[in-house]
């Protein structure tokens, strides 16, 4: 009678013996296809020496994501993109005077003077650099850069790719795009990412920009 109960024993545990193992191996399995959190994107502070005493035109701001209710920003998208160009026009102006910054307005004017070979910069398709895997300057933005260098005399273009607005437990977190090309080459010599969060939008917004100028660290 005992030897039939001792083989049933031993069977139960050989049975839970493999039932462990395949729970284990299956939690591990899990564990290894669990998807990692993202990594932050790079914020690299803006090098000022290599762009000193340079024509730098700063394409106006067009792509703005934001929330409903973030406080201390614009209603209307009109009123967003031009108040993101004016806070970001303030900063490089007051902390980055080795370059000599031509803003949205004075772009404008330029695209008037030069109509037909300068396209509106306001439509130069620049929001396009929001993507992390643009190496490069795509057309039709590589040719419309490359009439306004000529008109501005410059090299160099500062894009303003994206602005994103999120209300938060903390605030408002502020998330940027923004890249220097070289508009003769296509080549894209910095990129940033820098994030920010702060009460308000613009202080968020200000706090962001500050992430990429040295002064300001």
């Amino acid at each position: 009678m005992n030897k039939p109960i001792r083989w049933l024993r031993r069977a139960s545990l050989t049975a839970g013996s493999f039932l462990l193992t395949v729970l284990i191996a299956g939690g591990c399995a899990h564990a290894q296809s669990s998807p990692k959190p993202p990594k932050p994107l790079p914020a690299p502070a803006l090098l000022l020496a290599p762009i000193s005493g340079q024509p730098i035109p700063v394409l106006p701001v067009t792509y703005i994501v934001a929330d409903s209710n973030v406080p201390g920003l614009p209603s209307t998208r009109v009123a967003q993109l031009a108040w993101a160009d004016s806070v970001l026009a303030e900063a490089l102006q007051a902390h980055g005077p080795e370059a000599t910054w031509v803003f949205p307005a004075e772009l404008r004017r330029v695209a008037k003077r030069g109509a037909g070979m300068v396209a509106d910069p306001d439509r130069m398709t620049q929001a396009v650099m929001r993507y992390g895997n643009m190496t490069k300057v795509p057309d039709p933005l590589l040719s419309n850069l490359r009439g306004l260098i000529a008109m501005t005399n410059s090299r160099m273009v500062m894009i303003p790719a994206m602005w994103r607005f999120s209300s938060t437990p903390a605030g408002v977190t502020v998330e940027a795009t923004l890249v220097l090309v070289d508009g003769r080459s296509g080549s894209v010599p910095w990129r940033s990412n820098p994030v920010a969060t702060a009460a308000t939008a613009g202080a968020a917004l200000a706090a962001t920009i500050a992430k990429i100028l040295p002064d300001l660290h």
